[in-house]
C-alpha cells in the first residue's frame, strides 16, 4: 500500500511573494520528507495589516505564477472559501476533509513558536498537525517548543527580505529584482500601479 502524500502548508500574506518564500519552500522539499509544498495565501487578515493587503486576485495570481515554474509547489486558495476570519484549525480541517489521503504539516518560523499555545484550538491542532520549524540562521532551541506538539526542526539562513521591504522599495520607485522571483517581477511589470 503506497504511503500518503506528504504536504507542507506554507501560510502567509504573500503580499507580494518574495524570494525567501520560494527559497524556504525549495529547501524544505530537499531536506524533509515532503512531497510538495502548498502555499496558502490568507484571504483577509484579522489584524491592522489588512490595510496594506493587496487584493486577493493579485496575490493569488503572483503565487500561481511562481508555482508554475516549480512542479512540487502548488497554491491552495482554500482560505477564500472559509469566511472573513479563518484560523489555522479551520484551514487544516477543511483541507483534511478534501484530501483525506494526504498528511499535512504546517510550516512556521521560529518567531511563531511562542504564540503557538495561544492559537485557536491549539490542544486539538497539535494532535492533528505536524509543524516544520524553520530557524533563522541559528539552531532552534528544543526548550522553546510548546509541550505536546510534533515538530521537525530545520535551520536555514535566509536573506533578510520581507514583503513589507518589497513594498517600500517599490513605492520608492526602485527595482525589486533581487527581492522577488522572476515570475513576480514579470507580474509587477505588467501591473505598474501595484504597490506603487
Amino acid at each position: 500500500m503506497p504511503r500518503p502524500q506528504r504536504v507542507g502548508l506554507f501560510g502567509g500574506s504573500f503580499n507580494p511573494p518574495h524570494v525567501c518564500h520560494l527559497l524556504a519552500s525549495l529547501y524544505l522539499l530537499e531536506t524533509t520528507d515532503l512531497d510538495a509544498v502548498w502555499w496558502v495565501p490568507v484571504h483577509r487578515h484579522a489584524f491592522e495589516k489588512d490595510r496594506e493587503l493587496a487584493c486577493w486576485d493579485h496575490r493569488l495570481a503572483m503565487c500561481e505564477a511562481v508555482a508554475d515554474d516549480h512542479p512540487r509547489l502548488r497554491v491552495e486558495p482554500i482560505e477564500r472559501t472559509l469566511g472573513a476570519k479563518s484560523y489555522t484549525y479551520d484551514t487544516i480541517t477543511a483541507l483534511q476533509s478534501r484530501h483525506p489521503d494526504t498528511e499535512f504539516s504546517w510550516v512556521i518560523g521560529t518567531d511563531i513558536l511562542p504564540d503557538l499555545p495561544r492559537w485557536h484550538r491549539w490542544a486539538e491542532l497539535r494532535d492533528v498537525l505536524r509543524f516544520i520549524v524553520l530557524g533563522r540562521g541559528a539552531p532552534v532551541d528544543p526548550a522553546s517548543l510548546p509541550d505536546g506538539g510534533r515538530f521537525v526542526l530545520r535551520d536555514f539562513h535566509l536573506p533578510d527580505i520581507s514583503s513589507s521591504q518589497v513594498r517600500r522599495v517599490r513605492r520608492a520607485g526602485d527595482p525589486v529584482d533581487a527581492l522577488v522571483p522572476a515570475a513576480v517581477r514579470a507580474y509587477l511589470a505588467e501591473h505598474p500601479d501595484l504597490y506603487a
